[in-house]
């Protein structure tokens, strides 16, 4: 007999995904192929036809999806409560219902509001202080992303280490999202070499170090470009990082800002990069630092909060309150990657290097959990 549970996914009707959206789908594409459970998709409580959820996944957006959900609370009933608390029920990100299913287990991405708030905004702060204790009590069985995260849940709020595990994420990548690498590269970027920082433009992802630097050294920037992958954030990151730059010695179009990408072209900005640079102050798991440790890049990398758990082998760890270790860090990579770098690799030679860091041991641990309720 199946199993019968609801995997929430309405953080899949963002437009744009980045983050949570792709670990959400990533774990919907394995549940769509795991014959053992009944899963059943919801937003919140009301379920979606299965078909709305495969269309998000071949167009990797959620456009359009709000127009549909507003039309099917009003066909569709919610789960009715009695048939619900015979059911278990994961949440990938927040909770929006508690104590609604007979069992609930919560992914925990991070306490960053709670742990670094210096680096969120007011509303961002208060909306996660309001909301993380109650989802943390009310959830039989915690997914912390990394073994740091687990241990923050745990000091935060006493939640016993038997009712919380660590999943590991994970990183997939198409055959044409690879072949693609050597395609889709930027005119002004396909001539010279280049560094690639990745993430949303927030504080606490410190991109502020890297303009320190550049102050210090403007000849980083003669050798590389440096390319910035990642949507705009909150408190208008890009423009005070851009205002670092006068007087600087270093040209504006020597810095680039992409803004939301395709998953091809961050693919393809990431495996032709001279290499990466993460200085986040602090992360829950760090999926950026995977994705380019399983490409073969080198990553100067935080040594803060997760990120050496992630794919220490292909990093260069630097305190990120440190510039001179910031410093140090980068000449070191400029050497790895001098020595590392190769013609290139074939499609299925990437496709054999990426594919132990895929998402099957994480869809695993979540399924196991609920196979044993």
């Amino acid at each position: 007999m199946t199993r019968k549970a609801v995997l929430d996914v309405g953080a899949l009707f963002e437009e744009h995904w980045t983050g949570i959206p792709n670990v959400v789908a990533a774990l919907v594409r394995h549940a769509l192929e795991d014959q053992s459970i009944d899963w059943v998709f919801t937003h919140e409580t009301v379920p979606l036809p299965r078909d709305l959820v495969v269309k998000f996944l071949r167009q990797r957006s959620g456009a359009g999806g709000l127009d549909a959900l507003s039309q099917l609370v009003w066909d569709v009933a919610p789960i009715p409560q009695a048939e619900a608390a015979e059911m278990v029920a994961v949440f990938p990100n927040i909770k929006p219902v508690r104590r609604y299913f007979g069992k609930e287990a919560a992914i925990i991405h991070d306490l960053s509001p709670v742990v670094t708030p210096q680096f969120h905004n007011a509303e961002n702060i208060f909306h996660f202080a309001n909301r993380i204790r109650s989802d943390v009590e009310t959830s039989e069985h915690l997914f912390c992303v990394s073994r740091a995260t687990l241990t923050d849940v745990e000091a935060y709020f006493g939640k016993p280490r038997s009712e919380m595990s660590v999943i590991r994420l994970g990183c997939e990548f198409e055959p044409n999202e690879l072949s693609a690498g050597a395609l889709l590269l930027r005119p002004e970027l396909s001539v010279e070499p280049y560094v690639v920082v990745i993430g949303t433009l927030e504080p606490r992802k410190n991109g502020s170090l890297i303009f320190d630097y550049l102050m210090t050294d403007p000849g980083f920037a003669s050798r590389y470009k440096v390319v910035f992958v990642g949507r705009d954030g909150w408190l208008d990151e890009k423009t005070r990082l851009m205002k670092r730059l006068d007087g600087a010695g270093v040209a504006a179009d020597r810095i680039l800002f992409t803004g939301f990408i395709s998953n091809e072209e961050r693919t393809a900005l990431m495996l032709n990069s001279a290499f990466c640079i993460y200085p986040s102050f602090f992360e829950g798991f760090g999926l950026p630092v995977l994705e380019a440790g399983a490409l073969g890049k080198v990553t100067v990398c935080s040594n803060s909060s997760s990120m050496p758990e992630v794919f220490p082998e292909q990093c260069v760890f630097f305190d990120p309150t440190e510039p001179f270790e910031f410093a140090q860090a980068l000449r070191t990579a400029e050497l790895r990657a001098v020595q590392t770098r190769s013609a290139g690799q074939s499609i299925p030679d990437l496709l054999q290097r990426t594919a132990p860091h895929g998402w099957e041991r994480c869809y695993a641990e979540i399924a196991r959990w609920v196979k044993e309720q």
